[in-house]
């Protein structure tokens, strides 16, 4: 009996010993591994903070690594990554999650996204598994630096975390300062397969815009958890907004050869512009880290006198230090005018 217990004491120390302790946001105190080499997103943020932060630490994803909203490639994201399994969404879009094969990945941790709309529901299914959890904020943009430090510490990537808050926060604060006293400009977001499913004012889905200091057209509360509320053209012609964002590039050619849209400011302006989406949207669907260059390639659109940066440059600047990726002129030049 003796020797049982000593033997149950000796396993208990060395766990400890080779554990660490943190709290989350919530200020939930979580025990990890000291070293914590697997890893899962919860959601399309928290798998795309994992990528930037150490890709080789993700156990898998809860959605496509190629799809409708992105243009992922070898180009810009490893190959690992590209490869990695689906393991399910908590979410209902594509695979739903099936908890038992969850565990079988073996994680030692879960990030979960706390602005996420079904964040109880989430956090209530990975507590059955027993698997450790730790809570990020990302809705915000104001929240991206702090997610960047809590994330970084959680995976054991603190210095890699504190480099990619650093450099959000410096470039947060600039776009702040340079548009927050400019009068916002009225901007449309136009979604779905005809331009006109669109989302609410206070949308995260629309966080970056407004940051940008655009003020979104459509005011109205959210009807479901994915957005996309549907207007009709009528209603968008009397928003008659002074820009246009659009998320998908068919659509965006069908809307600039439309005579119906033609009779729309924005159109007649040419200040209607399709979201750049390598290897990820730079804005939304997901909201992700790619908004640190999609807020200042939002500002530049919306307040050119306002907002003047080497855009260029910002752009080959953030691809180097998030992605890894050096790019050259030709690939920036086709980044920015993806139009």
């Amino acid at each position: 009996m003796n020797l049982l217990l000593n033997a149950f004491l000796i396993m208990f120390i060395s766990l400890t010993l080779n554990a660490k302790t943190l709290n989350d946001i919530d200020g939930k105190t979580v025990t990890l591994p000291d070293q914590t080499d697997r890893v899962f997103g919860s959601s399309p943020p928290m798998n795309y903070l994992l990528y930037t932060l150490n890709p080789d630490k993700m156990i898998g994803l809860n959605f496509k690594a190629k799809n409708g909203n992105n243009s992922a490639d070898e180009i810009f994201l490893s190959k690992k990554f590209l490869s990695l399994p689906l393991i399910g969404s908590f979410h209902g879009g594509g695979q739903n999650i099936n908890l038992e094969t969850l565990m079988a990945y073996k994680p030692q941790l879960v990030l979960v996204w706390q602005d996420d709309m079904l964040v109880q529901t989430v956090a209530k299914e990975i507590e059955k598994t027993k698997i450790p959890s730790f809570m990020i904020p990302f809705r915000e943009i104001s929240d991206m630096s702090r997610a960047f430090r809590l994330a970084g510490n959680a995976i054991g990537e603190s210095k890699r975390g504190e480099v990619l808050a650093s450099y959000s926060q410096k470039i947060i604060s600039e776009v702040h300062k340079n548009v927050s006293k400019a009068k916002p400009i009225r901007y449309y977001y136009a979604e779905g397969i005809d331009g006109l499913s669109t989302e609410c004012d206070k949308s995260f889905h629309v966080e970056a815009m407004n940051f940008a200091g655009g003020e979104n057209v459509h005011k109205c509360q959210q009807s479901g958890i994915l957005g996309l509320e549907k207007i009709s053209f009528e209603t968008l012609l009397n928003y008659n907004p002074e820009v246009i964002i659009v998320q998908n590039r068919s659509v965006y050619n069908d809307l600039i050869n439309d005579p119906m849209w033609q009779n729309l400011r924005a159109v007649k302006t040419d200040r209607i512009h399709l979201v750049p989406v390598q290897p990820f949207n730079w804005i939304d669907r997901p909201p992700s880290f790619m908004r640190v260059i999609g807020i200042q390639w939002l500002a530049q659109l919306f307040h050119p006198k306002e907002y003047k940066v080497n855009l260029p440059q910002r752009t080959k600047e953030f691809y180097d230090l998030f992605l890894h990726v050096k790019l050259n002129d030709q690939q920036t030049k086709n980044l920015l005018g993806a139009q």
